[in-house]
């Protein structure tokens, strides 16, 4: 009979331990945005999906904070368990459009398109 309560006290504890690991699973993010970009240290202003810094004149053909040559962005925030392809390492010439994927731990993908924006001194 002391064996009988034995592999009753087991089976009690194995479904206890069953029902226990049985618990719900964290539901993946679909956060996919990025929160803060900047080059240098110019901050670059985020409206919506698209990306991009105004920079302001000094004289004819010059801007502030003008960059020639291609560079890594200097600080990039994107949401907790995203992430962001092409690397923020990898160099990029800011004067041309840059595009940045973002991919949300629930598989979901969200574009950004980067890019310096002279456009009102042009006219």
């Amino acid at each position: 009979m002391k064996i009988t309560s034995k592999y009753l006290v087991i089976a009690l504890l194995a479904t206890v331990a069953v029902v226990c690991s049985c618990g719900k699973t964290k539901e993946k993010s679909s956060e996919k945005a990025i929160l803060e970009f900047w080059v240098g240290n110019v901050e670059y202003k985020i409206n919506g999906t698209s990306i991009s810094y105004l920079y302001p004149k000094v004289d004819e053909n010059l801007w502030t904070g003008f960059v020639s040559m291609p560079v890594a962005p200097s600080k990039v925030v994107i949401s907790r368990g995203a992430t962001i392809d092409p690397p923020v390492t990898a160099a990029r010439d800011f004067m041309q459009e840059q595009i940045y994927t973002l991919t949300a731990e629930d598989g979901s993908k969200q574009t950004y398109k980067v890019k310096a924006d002279k456009t009102l001194y042009l006219n």
